[in-house]
């Protein structure tokens, strides 16, 4: 009897080992780039206060007739000017941009406009050149990288590298956790291309940033609350929030963060909602 008992717990504690064993050497999940490099450079941002105006492009090589609607691309030739006379060092990088009007000009959800606006000015991502001549005569840089075509009147800033986040992929969120009153919420104030309902590898731009001590790798729950379901004649009953997907901070300006959506488990849209994870 004692011979089965002592071989009863041997095997218990073998079965125990192997447990524990397995369960230290269980992969864990991938920490992953956020983005792409193209992706990172070609977000937009939303800026506060604006850009300045001080260095932009007039026009470019090929151009004879001096257009207005002349397109450059990777590997042209743009000629630059400033307004106050600056000389641009051969050799410097600037990152090219341009106002996104097109954010104003359809509103995906009532007080839109007023949002972006409370945020500052929204910009475009455009490209980045490298000075290549500067002389009396004018300065001329290469188009290094283009998101889309640059065009006279786009504004140039000296370029400074974005870093992308990692982000640990994990399990679906909870469909039906409740807001955490303890935790930063926000809103997805707009999307880039202006989109009014989106899902994952899109750029969203919320309503936190550094005022609100946002940072770059940050991980967003997002999630949608529905106006109460009509329950009889001026009466209706509230229903609980759903999760519907995550996004992860790639950069945040002073007003504003960018983030890219990357879960959706339905439809997103503008106007959402966001609760830091």
């Amino acid at each position: 009897m004692r011979r089965i008992a002592f071989t009863f717990a041997v095997v218990l504690l073998a079965a125990s080992a192997l447990t524990i064993q397995a369960q230290e050497t269980e992969p864990t999940s991938p920490s992953i780039p956020v983005a792409v490099r193209s992706q990172a450079e070609c977000t937009g941002f939303i800026a506060h206060p604006s850009v300045p105006r001080d260095v932009f492009v007039v026009g470019g090589a090929d151009d004879d007739f001096h257009s207005a609607v002349r397109q450059f691309t990777e590997g042209n030739s743009i000629f630059i000017s400033t307004h106050k006379g600056e000389n641009l060092a051969v050799g410097s990088e600037y990152s090219v941009l341009r106002p996104a009007n097109e954010l104003f000009r359809t509103m995906n959800y009532s007080g839109e406009r007023w949002a972006i606006h409370r945020l500052g000015k929204p910009y475009e991502d455009i490209g980045r050149v490298k000075v290549t001549h500067a002389n009396p005569e004018g300065t001329v840089a290469k188009v290094t990288f283009s998101c889309e075509a640059i065009v006279p009147g786009d504004i140039l800033v000296p370029f400074q590298p974005r870093a992308i986040p990692q982000y640990t992929v994990s399990k679906p969120l909870d469909h039906f956790a409740p807001p955490d009153g303890n935790k930063q919420h926000g809103r997805i104030t707009a999307t880039r291309n202006n989109y009014g309902f989106l899902g994952a590898q899109t750029v969203v731009y919320l309503n936190l940033g550094e005022n609100e001590g946002t940072k770059t790798g940050q991980r967003f729950r997002i999630y949608k609350v529905l106006p109460p379901h009509s329950t009889g004649f001026l009466t209706g009953q509230r229903t609980p929030p759903e999760t519907i997907g995550e996004a992860v901070v790639l950069s945040v300006q002073s007003k504003s963060c960018v983030a890219l959506v990357v879960a959706s488990y339905r439809e997103i849209a503008a106007g959402d909602h966001v609760e830091a994870e």
